[in-house]
């Protein structure tokens, strides 16, 4: 009986002991303990409570934890911060890659995203440049300045308004003035005009009567058709001028009774408005005397803000396709987003485990025209050849997603990667449009120079 308990207890301490083991193995393995790494370095001025063992993600995948922030020795300088990066993952370090540290969802834990590059390889050791993170809190506080800023303007076109409508009322009362004494000169023009005109119907009375000289030359026929001509025209300007008299009492009438001042009153004040306004918007839009950027600055600020905010909510939903609930669609249809696979995480056997790839590959020379400065564009044939290839994958497509994977052989590597990325997007955008697939369901992988295959592309279908 005893032996039997003590190999019970025997067994009992050695599956403790493997258990234990079991368990340091998984967390290192969790945390690439295990893998042959390398060390970068990058620099904040702020690093948004990041901590060591934070995780290190390159391109949205698991790739390292950060391994210690040291504190910068003054003010002036920035927190360095030191992590570590798995070996499968050194090919997309470049030199232009960006380090920046983002929040796992809405309220999760800080880690460090590292982008992937176009230039160099970055060699291990080196410090890779960085972007500060974002704060609601400096949104916040960029709000409050646009919101200061406007109260602001409020306040002087107010001023600005009670100045107009006192220099209005200045011109009204000065253009009363200015009829008031004109109303005399006029009265005494209009009766000195009427008094011609009645003078002059006297002289031609006269004439007519045979009275005086005139009258006499008036009973020569020559003279008198001569004279009769003359007297008509001046009969006619006198008719002129009885109009004239009377469109100046009119005048005069208006004026008295207020009704032109009054238009000339609204006009004024309809073309002192409109200016004010004119000027208030442009001065909106300048810089401010004191080197702010004005109203024009604070909405790019809050845009650029706004940006920024709804990449964090990409990033929020992107991290909800993953939660309990929603991955098993996402699984069952074998990806998340096509946009955001890369080509490691398209090549890799977790991938290939969940669909199958039925690929149909056609050459460069088959596709595209190289124009003179030596970008490409899809030929008629090239089109004609795609046609007859999507005729194959159309019966599979509604629910299937289409990768459309570029090759080229030619040039350095981000030569390799930008010439392939360019030629899968012409033929995406073709297909997409030729046939009406959904865009979320066709997808773009530059696969670079791949031993086997030379300068084209490949249309793959997916299936389960």
């Amino acid at each position: 009986m005893a032996s039997k308990d003590k190999a019970a207890m025997g067994a009992f301490v050695i599956g403790g002991l493997l258990l234990f083991g079991l368990g340091l193995f998984l967390i290192g393995d969790r945390r690439m303990l295990f893998s042959k790494s390398a060390e970068y370095y990058t620099e904040f001025a702020q690093v948004s409570a990041l901590e060591a063992g934070a995780r290190v993600r390159v391109g949205g995948m698991e790739a390292g934890e950060v391994l210690e922030l040291r504190v910068p020795p003054g003010p002036g300088s920035k927190f360095r911060v030191k992590f570590r990066i798995v070996e499968k993952l050194f090919p997309v370090i470049r030199t232009d890659s960006v380090a920046s540290i983002q929040t796992d969802g809405l309220l999760g834990n800080k880690f460090l995203q590292i982008d992937i590059g176009t230039t160099g390889p970055a060699p291990a050791g080196c410090t890779l440049r960085s972007r500060e993170p974002f704060e609601i809190g400096d949104l916040l506080a960029k709000i409050r300045g646009t919101v200061a800023a406007i109260d602001m303007t409020v306040d002087v076109v107010k001023g600005d308004v009670t100045n107009a409508t006192q220099t209005v009322a200045e011109a009204a009362v000065h253009v009363d003035q200015i009829i008031a004494a004109a109303q005399a000169p006029l009265n005494k023009f209009t009766a000195a005009a009427s008094q011609m005109s009645e003078d002059a119907s006297a002289i031609i009375a006269r004439v007519r009567a045979g009275e005086g000289t005139l009258g006499k030359l008036v009973n020569d026929d020559a003279i008198y058709n001569s004279v009769s001509g003359s007297a008509k025209e001046v009969e006619q300007a006198l008719g002129n001028l009885r109009q004239t008299s009377t469109d100046v009492k009119e005048l005069v009438s208006r004026f008295t009774s207020g009704e032109v001042p009054a238009d000339l009153e609204r006009t004024m004040k309809n073309v002192s408005e409109s200016s004010e306004r004119l000027k208030v918007l442009v001065a909106g839009f300048q810089p401010l005397p004191g080197g702010g950027e004005g109203v024009a600055g604070d909405l790019r600020a809050t845009l650029g803000s706004a940006r920024e905010a709804m990449f964090d909510l990409a990033e929020n939903l992107e991290a909800l396709k993953h939660s309990f609930f929603f991955r098993g669609f996402f699984k069952d249809r074998g990806f998340y987003d096509l946009d955001s696979l890369s080509p490691v995480e398209y090549q890799s056997k977790e991938f290939e485990k969940n669909v199958t790839k039925e690929r149909a590959w056609v050459r460069q020379d088959e596709l595209f025209l190289v124009k003179a400065n030596g970008s490409e564009e899809l030929s008629d044939p090239g089109r004609k050849k795609l046609d007859a290839m999507m005729a194959n994958f159309l019966r599979f497509t509604k629910d299937r997603a289409v990768i459309v994977e570029g090759y080229a052989a030619a040039g350095t590597l981000d030569e390799q990667f930008l010439r392939s990325r360019e030629r899968a997007t012409k033929v995406r955008d073709y297909i997409v449009k030729k046939f009406t697939l959904s865009p979320g369901y066709v997808g773009v992988m530059p696969m670079g120079a791949v031993v086997g295959y030379g300068d084209g592309i490949a249309l793959v279908l997916l299936k389960k």
